[in-house]
């Protein structure tokens, strides 16, 4: 068995391990049109059940990041691994419309919410016990590589899942998406050593307050939860975009890939820029660097749907940089809520972190349905329409950088 007893080795064994248990997060919004068709689906029903899955995240993860306080949280990430990926095995046989889809995304996202933030702290606090581990840069890359890492696993879940679906039907994509998902859970068995938590038969039941009064990390966390609502509803609502804007211009569509194949260039963007995102923040301040981000991203989410009317080719231009201010604040929002985080609350930091983050992934593909449902019938499935349906993303986004500045008003907060 390999010694993964080094940053590197644990940096990249767990962010390769992630990106495997997750693939099912994008399978349904992948499919999103045809699932439609199929199962002659609202567009709120559709954001719905996108958004379940992250319903279920949140309602989950305080459960399972109070038993990385008490267990070695590779035991917590095996286990979401089994559970996401068995879901999905059983979506492929046996989902056959709006309630039984909602069913088991919901339980995949359970499963979700063992593996994220459970496998961060696996991989943070076996980085840590390692005598060069102790550093804040690389504790701070450490956080935004394993993160950006889920750029990677959504890129390959729109692509396995767009390519298996066309090839021999989305019941067999989704069968091997789940067993893909299942098989890190196995491997983190046998690769990862145990490393319990210090002190974990004393702990008590987990402590919100700190957290809420911790004015500093609740920035982070409200700002985290903005980009988690522009985020998913982006993802969601991505690919029935661009069959919308490829049906425009078919003589330049003839010569491109399909829209889920976009959709995983799209998403692939991702992970450089969250990447870099750190960088600058490392470089002129975190708080600035999420507030300037943010509020473009923001920004761009306004007009986004109206670049319809635009040719295609400077529609999948503009699409590119705005997932690009999308995905830059990611590393960069949980490494400031980790920084700013009570040691002692750390665990229940993180919990919050996730729930408000993933609770607001809810709304975002829903809120996207929803007004897409009101526009449509008023301006049919037109450039109009989609403008102010996804219109919804760029609102909900620049409540971050308001949250960071409110934060960064506290004389405790400082340049964190």
């Amino acid at each position: 068995m390999p010694a993964f007893n080094t940053p590197r080795r644990l940096i990249l064994l767990l962010s390769t391990l992630g990106v495997f248990g997750i693939l099912p997060n994008s399978s349904f919004p992948a499919l999103v049109p045809d699932f439609i068709a199929a199962w002659q689906l609202s567009n709120a029903e559709a954001g719905w059940i996108a958004g379940i899955y992250y319903l279920g995240y949140m309602l989950s993860v305080a459960t399972a990041m109070w038993l990385t306080d008490r267990l070695d949280a590779k035991w917590v990430f095996l286990t979401g691994c089994l559970l996401a990926g068995g879901s999905t095995l059983v979506f492929a046989f046996l989902a056959d419309g709006f309630w039984s889809a909602l069913l088991l995304r919901g339980i995949a996202g359970i499963g979700h919410a063992a593996i994220y933030m459970p496998g961060l702290r696996a991989l943070t606090d076996r980085v840590a016990a390692l005598p060069q581990g102790s550093g804040s840069a690389l504790q701070s890359r450490a956080v935004t590589i394993y993160t950006a890492s889920y750029s990677i696993s959504i890129a390959v879940s729109f692509t396995a899942t767009g390519l298996l679906s066309e090839w021999f039907g989305w019941r067999v994509s989704f069968a091997v998406i789940g067993a893909l998902a299942a098989l890190p859970g196995l491997l983190t068995w046998r690769l990862l050593a145990d490393l319990p938590p210090p002190n974990a038969a004393q702990k008590p039941r987990m402590d919100w307050r700190p957290v809420f009064r911790n004015r500093a990390a609740l920035g982070y966390i409200i700002a985290y939860g903005a980009h988690g609502f522009e985020l998913l509803a982006m993802r969601t609502w991505l690919t029935a975009f661009l069959v919308f804007v490829l049906a425009r211009d078919p003589v330049v569509a003839a010569w491109l890939p399909g829209p889920t194949l976009l959709a995983a260039f799209v998403t692939l963007i991702g992970l450089p820029a969250s990447l870099l995102g750190n960088e600058v923040a490392l470089k002129i301040g975190r708080r600035r660097a999420l507030i300037l981000i943010m509020s473009i991203s923001g920004l761009m989410g306004l007009v986004y749907g109206f670049t319809a009317a635009l040719p295609l080719l400077l529609v999948l231009v503009f699409m590119s940089i705005y997932f690009i201010f999308i995905c830059g604040d990611s590393g960069a929002l949980t490494a400031g809520m980790m920084a700013a985080a009570d040691p002692a609350a750390r665990g229940a930091t993180m919990a919050v972190h996730s729930i408000f983050g993933f609770g607001a992934s809810v709304l975002g593909p829903l809120c996207v349905g929803l007004a897409l449902d009101a526009a449509q019938p008023v301006y049919g499935d037109g450039v109009l329409a989609w403008g102010l349906g996804l219109g919804v993303m760029g609102l909900g986004a620049l409540l971050g950088p308001l949250a960071l500045w409110w934060a960064g008003r506290s004389p405790l907060s400082g340049a964190r």
